[in-house]
């Protein structure tokens, strides 16, 4: 520690600077945040103390949160697996689509062509299902989706009626989820049901089309 004598640089120490400021001094007893003190021959800044202790008390919080989000996420992953496994199968469903037909008609109500769809599904697997969601898409000539729409199965409507009713209540009709008399609340292994989808005002460059189930839900017993 350097030694310093009563007097000794007192021009310099109360010296004004060119900028016009000052060295601040301090009073006896008032606390300094920088000021360091020794123990065990180290010398430890208080200062520093606290930003050790803040970042110390800050990693624990950070890794209990860390924790928390993952134990979360595992949660969330399982649960959504438990309802994958049993409620939505998915497109790689054992359930087969066969017989499938277009018609292009003119609607009564409306002056425009639209395009019906209609075909069957039979359930392959070894468990009754329920509740058939289907989606349907129309593709132009560049395989570009121009349309898609979502029906149930086991709803249909004959064509005679179809050309006099309006668009939205076909739409009702359609997306029925119970179907037509309740045929699509348990279809039993083997057992062929009807669908159809129709396709509104089709634009003139319209193509192709696609069917494929989007869901179904198991009937345990």
């Amino acid at each position: 520690m350097d030694n310093w004598k009563l007097g000794e640089g007192e021009n310099e120490l109360f010296k004004d600077y060119d900028d016009g400021s000052s060295k601040k001094g301090f009073s006896l007893g008032e606390p300094n945040e920088d000021f360091s003190y020794k123990t065990n021959d180290k010398i430890f800044s208080k200062k520093e103390n606290v930003e050790k202790e803040a970042k110390f008390n800050g990693g624990k919080k950070n890794g209990f949160k860390k924790i928390f989000y993952i134990i979360l996420g595992i949660a969330a992953l399982l649960s959504a697996l438990y309802l994958y496994k049993t409620l939505f199968l998915g497109n790689h469903t054992n359930i087969k689509l066969f017989d499938l037909k277009t018609t292009v008609y003119k609607s009564n109500v409306l002056p425009e062509n639209n395009l019906l769809i209609t075909g069957y599904l039979i359930n392959k697997n070894k468990f009754p299902v329920s509740y058939v969601k289907l989606t349907c898409k129309l593709y132009s000539t560049k395989n570009i989706v121009l349309l898609t729409k979502h029906v149930y199965a086991g709803n249909f409507i004959r064509v005679k009626k179809l050309k006099n009713i309006s668009n939205v209540a076909i739409n009702m009709k359609l997306e029925n989820k119970e179907g037509r008399n309740m045929s699509d609340i348990e279809i039993l292994p083997n057992h062929p049901i009807r669908f159809m989808v129709v396709f509104f005002d089709i634009n003139p460059n319209s193509k192709n089309y696609s069917v494929s189930i989007e869901h179904f839900y198991e009937v345990k017993k």
